[in-house]
């Protein structure tokens, strides 16, 4: 019996109770919800709903993730949707993104709350996007040639010639990347994508 078939039947056993039945059931288990473990894996959301998500590994890196970017800019993207395990700190480089582009954002806790989804960009109706998650920046970003020493330098300022090379590699990157100024040299501050170059 396939997941379908179990809640078709769910829903027909349920309309089939006196009103005696249903408000017992609802006093003692509270209202019938939808598609339930689905929704647990997806932080409440329906997986249809779902635009884009992360890992609450990916959630964790420094970097922000281009994708949730585009993702956010979306018209059918009303909120972004947080796991409450996740410590602030991670989350708020999101929530500030979220905010900036105009989008709600919430913070699920939830002990009920399965899997490994750390947050998701979400519409108010269906979408069924294919591909809802997010590849690991790191290794995308290696395979378009950049160095770890350069996809771990998110966050930092880096020489115009390190920037020139994330933005050939992926324009969506320069998010993660400031460009490090001649004055900023003079305060005695380095290119972190060039100091531990090999020669």
């Amino acid at each position: 019996m396939t997941g379908q078939d179990i809640q078709t039947e769910a829903i027909g056993t349920w309309m089939n109770k006196n009103e005696l039945e249903k408000n017992l059931s609802i006093g003692m288990y509270g209202p019938p919800e939808l598609k339930h473990d689905e929704k647990t894996h997806y932080l409440g959301e329906f997986k249809e709903r779902v635009i884009r998500l992360l890992t609450r590994k990916q959630v964790a890196e420094p970097a922000v993730y281009p994708e949730i970017v585009e993702a956010l800019k979306d018209k059918r993207a009303v909120r972004l949707v947080i796991s409450g395990d996740i410590v602030d700190s991670f989350v708020e480089k999101y929530e500030a993104l979220a905010r900036g582009l105009g989008k709600s954002y919430t913070v699920v806790h939830d002990p009920e709350l399965k899997g490994e989804t750390g947050l998701a960009v979400v519409s108010r109706d269906a979408v069924d996007v294919e591909k809802i998650n997010v590849p690991d920046r790191e290794l995308r970003l290696s395979k378009l040639g950049l160095s770890k020493t350069l996809i771990n330098a998110a966050g930092k300022k880096v020489c115009p010639h390190c920037l020139e090379e994330i933005i050939h590699a992926d324009p969506g990157e320069t998010i993660n990347y400031q460009k490090l100024t001649w004055s900023d040299r003079f305060w005695g501050e380095h290119c972190l994508g060039c100091v531990h170059k090999p020669n």
